[in-house]
């Protein structure tokens, strides 16, 4: 059994959610977790981890998912053996860890705890030029807007980014995130991401101080 990480856009009404979830049972699809990434009024973004059975794939479940009334499937992403969001992130701080001569490894790290398409940590003298990364650090709050070479160094020039600071006393870097799809980087998301880079920053400044 295989598991399935899929983001889907719903009608924010009685009954979306319910509907999808019929008919993943009619595949003999196990829906593992649910999380509420965003809801506007109009539309909500729901992450789910499904667990597929053996003859069931990835397609099979984006057409039953259009099917059953999803207004959009935004991604689907083959998960780990585990699927479990902790042991994942646990997993991303090891390998960050092993290998510090690597420059990229965090950002790569990072892009896959916030579901997205690139990252990065930088200092913050060469993040300063970007207003979203400076209200975000004088603010002490995740601070997201509309991707661009004029608001991130990051290669992704449609969808979503996001800056925020360590929670850490005078933190030392910014870490940065986007993707290309069109939806906002959640609270959910942020807090997740903000964790990680807390632990990467503390952990770095303990290796330096001994």
């Amino acid at each position: 059994m295989s598991l399935l990480r899929v983001r889907v856009e719903l009608a924010d009404e009685p009954g979306a959610l319910a509907g999808l979830t019929r008919v993943l049972a009619g595949l003999a699809v196990d829906v593992a977790s649910v999380d509420v990434l965003e809801v506007d009024g109009i539309t909500v973004v729901d992450e789910l981890v499904l667990r597929l059975p053996a003859e069931v794939g990835p397609r099979d479940v984006e057409d039953a998912l259009r099917l059953a009334g999803a207004g959009e499937v935004l991604s689907t992403h083959v998960d780990a053996p585990s699927g479990d969001t902790t042991v994942r992130a646990i997993d991303l701080v090891a390998s960050v860890l092993k290998a510090p001569a690597d420059p990229d490894v965090a950002g790569r790290a990072m892009a896959e705890i916030a579901y997205a398409d690139a990252g990065a940590m930088l200092d913050l003298g060469d993040a300063s030029r970007f207003p979203l990364a400076q209200r975000a650090h004088a603010q002490g709050v995740p601070t997201s807007g509309r991707a661009g070479s004029e608001v991130s160094p990051l290669a992704v020039p449609t969808g979503w980014v996001l800056w925020l600071t360590p929670a850490v006393e005078n933190p030392r870097h910014i870490a940065v995130v986007a993707r290309r799809m069109d939806v906002r980087f959640s609270a959910t998301e942020a807090a997740r991401l903000r964790a990680f880079v807390t632990l990467i920053e503390n952990t770095r400044a303990l290796t330096i101080s001994s």
